[in-house]
């Protein structure tokens, strides 16, 4: 029930009827044991202090779930560990979903940390109709805000989310004009950011970045943009 609601306010931008507090079996809880995983990556540490603090707690709990995807021989095929993860992303998506839209640029980072989420682990949030929704969306806030000056000091930030929308997003006219906006930026912000597909990745892992869960779909896109340069560089 949690799940449906939460999905029919993404896609619809519907209000809420019960979130990730309304039942107590659904309340996840972060791991005592764990607590060197629930922490900021480099990225968002140095730009704590443009984000709420509910923000920044969902992004260490992102973290978290990265860090658990990138253990030695993980596979989230044990059904305990698959329920635990599900509800972590539930809860994740829950808040996100709650926190307060103060800006077209700051529904894409929560936006942005809601894909991230989704392509972490669990098979069911990878292949449902969710990150093409959540693409979607953050690409018309990327859209909307491309001209704002918030991203002209932000461009590390930037270039991971269009990498990040564009590499999950669907085929066609979204998947499209992600490279359309990707190549503006290129033409003007990103002008000798990065060359090389490894330049790209050093960037992303700034952020929320799993060479498992993400690599591959990255590179990919990476190959489309770039048609004349080996994505092995």
């Amino acid at each position: 029930m949690d799940r449906q609601d939460l999905n029919s306010s993404i896609m619809t931008g519907s209000d809420r009827i019960i979130d990730h507090t309304t039942f107590a079996e659904l309340q996840w809880k972060r791991d005592p044991f764990a607590a060197d995983f629930f922490v900021l990556a480099p990225g968002f540490e140095k730009r704590i202090h443009l984000f709420t603090n509910d923000y920044v707690e969902v992004l260490k709990d992102i973290h978290a779930l990265q860090c658990v995807q990138d253990l030695p021989g993980y596979s989230c095929q044990n059904p305990v560990e698959m329920l635990r993860v599900d509800n972590q992303q539930a809860s994740i998506g829950s808040r996100l979903v709650d926190l307060p839209k103060l800006s077209p640029y700051m529904e894409a980072c929560y936006l942005a940390a809601y894909l991230s989420a989704c392509m972490l682990c669990c098979k069911v949030w990878r292949h449902s109709v969710m990150p093409s929704h959540v693409s979607l969306h953050l690409l018309r806030k990327l859209q909307e805000s491309n001209g704002d000056p918030f991203w002209d000091g932000q461009i590390d930030l930037l270039v991971w989310m269009l990498h990040m929308g564009g590499a999950f997003s669907p085929k066609g006219s979204v998947h499209d004009d992600y490279k359309a906006l990707l190549q503006e930026n290129q033409d003007s912000r990103f002008t000798g950011k990065y060359s090389s597909l490894e330049e790209l990745v050093a960037i992303m892992s700034q952020f929320i970045w799993s060479e498992k869960a993400y690599r591959a779909q990255v590179e990919e896109f990476w190959a489309e943009i770039h048609p004349s340069i080996k994505a092995t560089q």
